[in-house]
């Protein structure tokens, strides 16, 4: 889809109306990293090299997430960024709940603490789901609002 021409031949930018406002999705990036650290497994300590594996593929995922919506805060990577943090939080308490579960060796091996690395993925949740309802509602609000075109004098 290209942007429509100017009349000096030019590319016009695209709405910001219609993108909605950056900072939520700024914010979320910002978050989602912090979670992406948060998590981050610094050493194996006993864990089977399969549990390593996942822990770093689950921090690498915050951070892969984290690093696309720099590019493009696009609706289904938001509703990523939703879902994967709280995972990590629900695996992380129930991790701690249940210690003979499958997910107690992967979630052990964050770098924070079980507190911080829970309230860092709960705040990272939330940033994105609000992103993702600003970016809805922006994207709803643009649709609805009707398109003003302007005409040229004739010269």
């Amino acid at each position: 889809m290209s942007r429509p021409a100017r009349a000096d031949g030019k590319k016009s930018p695209v709405r910001r109306s219609a993108r909605g406002p950056v900072w939520p999705a700024w914010l979320t990036v910002a978050v989602l990293a912090g979670c992406g650290v948060a998590f981050f497994p610094l050493h194996r300590a006993d864990a089977s090299a399969r549990a390593y594996g996942v822990a770093l593929g689950l921090s690498a995922l915050c951070l892969v997430l984290a690093l696309l919506l720099t590019v493009r805060p696009a609706v289904p990577l938001l509703a990523a960024a939703v879902v994967a943090p709280a995972a990590l939080a629900a695996a992380k308490l129930y991790g701690g709940a249940t210690p003979t579960a499958r997910v107690s060796p992967v979630t052990d091996l964050a770098m924070a603490p079980a507190w911080l690395a829970v309230a860092v993925a709960v705040a990272a949740a939330l940033v994105a789901l609000t992103a993702l309802c600003v970016r809805v509602a922006s994207q709803d609000s643009a649709r609805r609002r009707p398109v003003r075109r302007r005409v040229a004098a004739a010269e």
